[in-house]
């Protein structure tokens, strides 16, 4: 127990626990400054860490503490979907078990002491791996660690918290290539790059091409016989496969439901060009040129300071060093430059397909190239000749010349950081330059260091906004309140729809099923139907923001949380996130609960989740743009019912202001008649019956164009949509004047899609009636096993279920395995003999047990290696 107790610390021991505690202590001070909770009312939560990850980690939680099935498959992951390879990329960070500290409503504060911790475990890890080699010895160590740990990718990703595993295990990487290399044993460098594999695949993939790039970097800088390098090459190559063997379990799994993801969008849009101009790529060695534009579509963080940059010069002009080492670290460089410039190469980094958002998301390992190089080269003693300052000094000039004429045009560089950059590196400049006394500059260059760093970490961190503590418990505590209320029975299955959202993984962190979810694996037949029936959706988004009374039926939504309307100015209550209000469902649904904020409502529609059909929905087209058409076909398929569910309606009225009036309004196109005034459209019908009406939007009527206010009151902001979505409108209103205008928020609007329909509610509670005939009567349930009894018959043989389907799902019935019909490409089905059956489901990730069995005897082989050396050694 010495590591702990600083009395006892040995000189190496307190090296490593300074580099921990370094950025550790700087970090909690800085957050602690900004107010973020546990120390005030603001959070660590902004962009994807407070819309998209936070609701993993709590999936997460809930997995860990409570259901462990729930790893494997989640219902509350949209309508449901695979989870494996969700975790391999979101969860499996040793760390995060950090998080089951904290229930849900402090989630924040938690993430924000695993950013913390894992600020220090990438200084410690960095300072451990120079240490280990012998090329720093003192207090210059932790000075590394922290320059690594503050390095412009860390900075501008700590939140993406699930990449950073993979800077913190590189040096641990690196040092057990260096360890080869030395002859020494594989286990430091299998271990950490195993883990790496582990901890996320999409990062350890290019961690694994800078392996690459390093082994043939590191076999050349060295005169070393040829035999030797193919030596060292099959001894890298052996060991690599023995990690990515280990790591089998997880990945090939994760490998299945990439091909049905993201795999189906490789090589989009490959162009033969370079992304930017590419001498802008110099600002981008400045502190602090890291801000929410960047976010989308920027440039490389590859912010490292300034002696990194000049001691490569001086490896590059020194006669010490060979001139094949010297040639082969410029290959290297420009390799790893071009690549952050280059959209082929850029994209071979990335996987082959470009990233949503945080371009480059390689570049840390040029952060880490180049301090690797540093920690190399730098000495106390290290000087530069005049050649060298002069040669260097000019280059810099020309660069800062180009700047400043260059920087306005940038939107990340302004002329306060140019000059602290400048002035960071002639002061450094200097001190490698003249003479001084050594311990003075020892500790002016470890300052300086620390105090550059730094400075850029609070002028980047400072360019955010961050979601409020009161804001987000607001939420999950409401949130929290009344999904108590809800049945938990293990026979029973339902699904709950919302006309809020604070996140689209609501249903993760509320923990019930619901239809929504925001996910790097999001099955793409997910996102298909969902726009077939009028849903929101996007590559990696569903939102259920547009639902029907058929919608919620067909898709067991037996419960409706909808804001009440109190405190709508007040941030992180139901009703300030409303999208569309359930009008469609006044009088229809029966009231279950309340809390302060929130009415939870019944559907005695609601479907369970499996039930008899007269046909196979295998084969059933359904066309893009036409929801409630595709109701409509749905229906009629699906029971007796021969009259259509939904019927086009036309508006009694249109009043224009400051536009045309149109003849129609389905597909019509308004300009302001004077652009400098307001313009608006006013669509006025009277409802012949008190059934529910929609409208239908086209993707060209959306928050950017229009704001949409139905009686007078405003609906929320038109969700981002990329097919047609619909909007409920009142029911109960026969005879009274219903009116939707919408408020031009460009000079032209285009109608697309814009279209009435009445919902007829006798032929929906026919069939209703119909379906309800012969449920799937569930006996067990849970994520991954369902059972049940169904009844067949002849008129209804197909049991058609609500189950996303996935080749992970078996199907039993009596007890015999039975073939999976694919229902709308989509969903389960069976088709029945006439007659009860006994129905059993069950769900394991394809490719599991054979990643498992390859995983196992791969660390059969490594043990059999291991023990050999050992005895080896021994003798």
């Amino acid at each position: 127990m010495a590591f702990f107790n600083p009395a006892r610390w040995q000189h190496k021991t307190r090296l490593l626990w300074l580099s921990f505690l370094l950025p550790v202590v700087f970090m909690t001070f800085y957050f602690a400054y900004r107010q973020m909770a546990p120390f005030g009312d603001s959070t660590i939560l902004t962009v994807d860490l407070g819309q998209q990850y936070i609701d993993f980690f709590e999936a997460f939680r809930t997995a860990i503490l409570h259901d462990p099935t729930q790893i494997f498959f989640n219902f509350s992951k949209g309508l449901g979907g695979e989870m494996y390879g969700d975790w391999a990329y979101y969860l499996l960070s040793p760390t995060n078990f950090i998080l089951l500290l904290f229930p849900n409503a402090y989630l924040p504060a938690g993430i924000l002491w695993l950013t913390v911790f894992k600020y220090g475990l990438v200084s410690l890890s960095f300072s451990y791996a120079i240490y280990k080699l012998g090329w720093q010895k003192s207090y210059a160590v932790p000075v590394f660690g922290f320059a690594y740990a503050q390095s412009g990718w860390f900075v501008a990703n700590q939140l993406n918290l699930l990449w950073l595993d993979a800077a913190i295990l590189l040096p641990l990487i690196i040092l057990g290539i260096e360890y080869l290399f030395d002859g020494k044993r594989c286990w430091r460098y299998v271990l950490p790059l195993t883990l790496c594999f582990i901890s996320n695949y999409y990062m350890a993939y290019m961690v694994g091409l800078f392996i690459v790039t390093y082994a043939i970097w590191r076999l050349f800088i060295q005169p070393i016989s040829w035999k030797k390098r193919l030596k060292l090459v099959g001894k890298i190559t052996g060991y690599t496969l023995i990690a990515i063997g280990l790591a089998t379990m997880f990945w090939l799994p994760t490998a299945y439901t990439l091909m049905a993801s993201k795999g189906q969008y490789m090589l989009q849009n490959l162009t033969w060009t370079f992304q930017y101009f590419p001498p802008d790529f110099l600002a981008k060695f400045f502190g602090g040129t890291f801000n929410f534009d960047q976010m989308p579509t920027g440039l490389p963080n590859i912010f490292v300071g300034s002696i990194p940059l000049i001691t490569f010069w001086a490896c590059l002009t020194t006669r010490k060093i060979r001139w094949q080492a010297k040639l082969a670290t410029i290959i290297v460089t420009s390799f790893l430059i071009i690549s952050m410039m280059f959209a082929p190469l850029d994209l071979m980094w990335h996987g082959f397909q470009y990233p949503v958002w945080y371009p480059y998301r390689f570049s840390f390992v040029f952060c880490f190239w180049l301090l690797w190089l540093c920690a190399a080269t730098w000495q106390p003693h290290f000087r530069l000749s005049i050649k060298q300052s002069v040669s260097l000094f000019t280059l810099a000039i020309i660069a800062w010349l180009w700047l400043a004429v260059r920087y306005e045009a940038l939107n990340f560089l302004n002329l306060s950081q140019l000059i602290i950059g400048v002035a960071f590196f002639l002061i450094f400049l200097v001190c490698f330059t003249i003479p001084f006394k050594q311990l003075y500059w020892s500790v002016l260059v470890g300052i300086l260091v620390l105090v550059e760093m730094g400075s850029s970490t609070i002028l980047t961190l400072n360019n955010f906004s961050y979601l409020s503590n009161s804001e987000y418990q607001t939420y999950i505590k409401n949130l929290n309140s009344i999904t108590k209320d809800l049945p938990n029975e293990k026979h029973d299955f339902y699904r709950v729809a919302q006309s809020f959202y604070r996140t689209k993984g609501d249903p993760l962190q509320g923990h019930y099923y619901g239809a929504s979810t925001f996910s790097s694996g999001l099955e793409h037949q997910q996102s298909t139907f969902m726009s077939l029936i009028g849903q929101p959706e996007g590559d990696n988004y569903i939102t259920y923001t547009s639902g029907t009374l058929v919608t919620d039926s067909w898709l067991s939504m037996r419960y409706l949380l909808q804001s009440n309307g109190v405190e709508k100015n007040t941030p992180g209550t139901p009703a300030a996130d409303e999208i569309f209000p359930r009008y469609d469902t006044n009088g229809l649904y029966d009231l279950f609960a309340t809390n302060t904020h929130t009415l939870l409502s019944e559907n005695p529609f609601a479907l369970p989740l499996g039930f008899m059909t007269p046909e196979n929905l295998e084969h059933l087209q359904l066309e893009p743009n036409t929801p409630l058409l595709n109701q409509n076909t749905l229906w009629q398929t699906a029971t007796t019912q021969s009259k259509p569910l939904f019927t086009k309606m036309d508006f009694s009225s249109a009043v224009s202001h400051n536009t045309t009036t149109p003849t129609q309004v389905t597909n019509a196109s308004f300009s302001r008649t004077d652009e400098n005034k307001g313009a608006s459209l006013e669509l006025s019908f009277v409802p012949s019956t008190n059934d529910p009406y929609y409208l239908t939007l086209g993707n060209s009527v959306n928050a950017d164009t229009t704001r949409i206010t139905v009686n007078g009151t405003a609906m929320g902001n038109i969700p981002n949509h990329r097919h047609t979505i619909v909007l409920p409108l009142p029911a109960g209103k026969v005879g009274k004047v219903q009116t939707i205008k919408f408020a031009f928020n460009e000079p032209d609007l285009w109608l697309q899609n814009v279209s009435l329909y009445r919902l007829n509610m006798p032929v929906f509670k026919d069939g209703i009636q119909e379906l309800k005939q012969r449920p799937l009567q569930l006996t067990t349930f849970s994520d991954t096993s369902i059972t049940g009894k169904v009844t067949a018959t002849v008129d209804q043989p197909y049991l058609t279920t609500t189950i996303p389907y996935s080749k992970g799902w078996r199907a039993t019935v009596d007890g015999k395995d039975y073939p999976i019909d694919p229902t709308l490409d989509f969903f389960i089905g069976l088709s029945l003999e006439p007659g009860e059956h006994d129905i059993a489901f069950s769900y394991r990730p394809p490719w599991l047990m054979i990643g498992t069995l390859i995983s196992a005897l791969t660390f059969l082989i490594a043990l059999t290696i291991y023990m050999y050396q050992r005895r080896s050694k021994k003798n």
